[in-house]
């Protein structure tokens, strides 16, 4: 600014210059001050011209700056978050198989109404050929040969193995939960870790009611599970559904 009123008082002077010389050549007053307007009509056009130059040079360069500035920032944003949607791509189907495989388990260990082999029909030659397609132990397996009650014993060592099998999958699919649910969607996460919670609970509830013979049966988680569990379930599988498909669905 102290620069343009530099400028200013030069113009000024030369001004003043002009003005006295045009009154010594005996002009009329008219005269002089029709050339002096037009002196300072030359020179404040100019002078404007030139600052309005300036400045819009220093706007644009401010404004390229800024929009590279901008570029920056929103190619940084797209590159998270098409990492993002990558990785939650690559893990969503993941701990969605796992969740459905500890459902599924844990249905069929707790089910009402369950199929055994007879054993107690079998001779021993047959009860050990039978034995021997199973998971048993050797020690389990002795058990069951030598128990009063063959088909109780065996009822009671098959269902402690499906106990554990459901409680396998449901492990699984909390392990894959805690440690890939960063990339989940927080309510989608939420509602994996309460149907998760659920089918424990209803899982434990369960093994209690076998392992203590409770009578009546505890009901109340086997319930819960399916009162809120199976809403829960389906609006979990609707919210993977739209984020893995979300993508193939956009208008461009």
């Amino acid at each position: 600014m102290e620069q343009y009123w530099q400028q200013i008082w030069i113009a000024w002077e030369w001004g003043k210059a002009i003005l006295a010389t045009l009154m010594l050549t005996g002009l009329g007053m008219s005269a002089i001050i029709g050339a002096a307007y037009a002196f300072f009509k030359f020179f404040g056009e100019k002078w404007l011209s030139q600052k309005f130059a300036e400045r819009l040079e220093s706007y644009k360069a401010e404004q390229t700056r800024e929009l590279e500035r901008l570029r920056h920032k929103i190619n940084g944003v797209f590159d998270r978050t098409k990492r993002l949607h990558d990785k939650e791509f690559e893990v969503l189907p993941d701990i969605w198989a796992k969740l459905v495989d500890a459902r599924d388990w844990a249905g069929s260990y707790m089910a009402a109404f369950k199929q055994y082999a007879d054993i107690g029909r079998m001779n021993d030659a047959d009860l050990d050929e039978f034995l021997a397609t199973t998971k048993f132990s050797e020690g389990q397996k002795r058990e069951v040969k030598n128990a009063s009650d063959k088909q109780n014993a065996y009822v009671n060592t098959l269902e402690r193995y499906r106990h554990a099998d459901a409680m396998d999958r449901l492990r699984e699919a909390n392990v894959s939960l805690s440690k890939h649910g960063i990339f989940v969607l927080p309510e989608v996460r939420e509602d994996m870790k309460k149907m998760i919670d659920l089918i424990h609970s209803a899982i434990v509830e369960h093994q209690i009611n076998d392992d203590h013979d409770v009578r009546p049966r505890m009901r109340e988680e086997a319930a819960k599970l399916k009162t809120e569990g199976e809403p829960l379930f389906k609006k979990i599988e609707r919210a993977v559904i739209d984020r893995l498909w979300e993508s193939t669905m956009t208008e461009v």
